[in-house]
């Protein structure tokens, strides 16, 4: 049996994922050898570089709120060590399974609406769009934008395709954030957020009748976690922080005021 690797964390959330992993993980108060947890608050970017220069074999970003510039010149190409990006409306089990469940039919049509109180739109938004790269295959490109709508187009294998957007800022500042995905094609997948602004639910329909996501009863911390021990056992890179980092620069171009964060 491989030892508990350690975890440094330091919010609860993630206090708590590594006690529900005892075969796994271990808490630590120290960076060096462990897996460390850095809060998506803040200047995360930088507190993710020095986790690594303090000796961090594996890192998470829990959820990351803002992704400025900053952020996107100074991390790409430069972290070693395999990181973990929590994205609560894109979480990796549910973006794998729904890309699964099209069993390779092509999207001919992607659409994202998102809505979000003031300030609260980015990170759905964020989201949204790595669900789209997902469902449409390939990756996105801006075509233009105006009055709250805009035209992506995606290029995937088969040729390209169009994504449109449709964001709405709602007047509610504690009003949860929405988010609806809808691919279509002979296969049609739609995502929506729940009630409660936590995660999505997503439903696949084709000719052979509709299914709907199970019930995720993993919280989005502990699956971070889970990843990154997994990553720290393998050996091997994670795409999170790329496909973030691209999600952002698309993002930045839909709202110029994320340009800087």
């Amino acid at each position: 049996m491989s030892a508990a690797v350690p975890v440094f964390a330091t919010t609860a959330g993630y206090r708590a994922a590594v006690a529900e992993l005892p075969m796994g993980a271990r808490q630590t108060e120290a960076a060096r050898g462990a897996v460390v947890v850095v809060p998506g608050e803040g200047q995360w970017w930088t507190a993710l570089l020095e986790a690594e220069a303090n000796g961090a074999v594996a890192a998470v970003v829990g959820n990351p709120q803002r992704v400025p510039a900053e952020a996107v010149a100074t991390l790409r190409g430069l972290l070693s060590i395999p990181v973990v990006v929590e994205r609560p409306f894109a979480r990796q089990d549910d973006v794998a399974a729904a890309a699964s469940a099209r069993a390779g039919s092509p999207a001919t049509l992607v659409t994202i609406e998102c809505a979000a109180a003031p300030g609260g739109l980015a990170s759905p938004l964020r989201d949204g769009l790595r669900w789209a790269t997902t469902l449409a295959g390939g990756p996105l490109e801006r075509i233009g934008s105006g009055g709250g709508m805009a035209l992506l187009k995606a290029t995937p294998p088969s040729g390209h395709l169009p994504v449109t957007v449709l964001t709405t800022r709602w007047s509610q500042e504690a009003a949860a954030p929405m988010l609806r995905v809808a691919a279509l094609g002979e296969v049609r997948s739609v995502v929506e957020s729940d009630a409660a602004g936590q995660g999505v639910r997503f439903t696949t329909a084709s000719a052979d009748g509709s299914t709907t996501s199970a019930v995720r009863y993993e919280g989005s911390a502990r699956l971070a976690l889970r990843r990154a021990l997994e990553a720290v056992a393998a050996a091997c890179p994670l795409p999170d922080l790329t496909e973030l980092l691209e999600d952002q620069e698309i993002l930045a171009e839909l709202l110029p005021e994320h340009k800087q964060g």
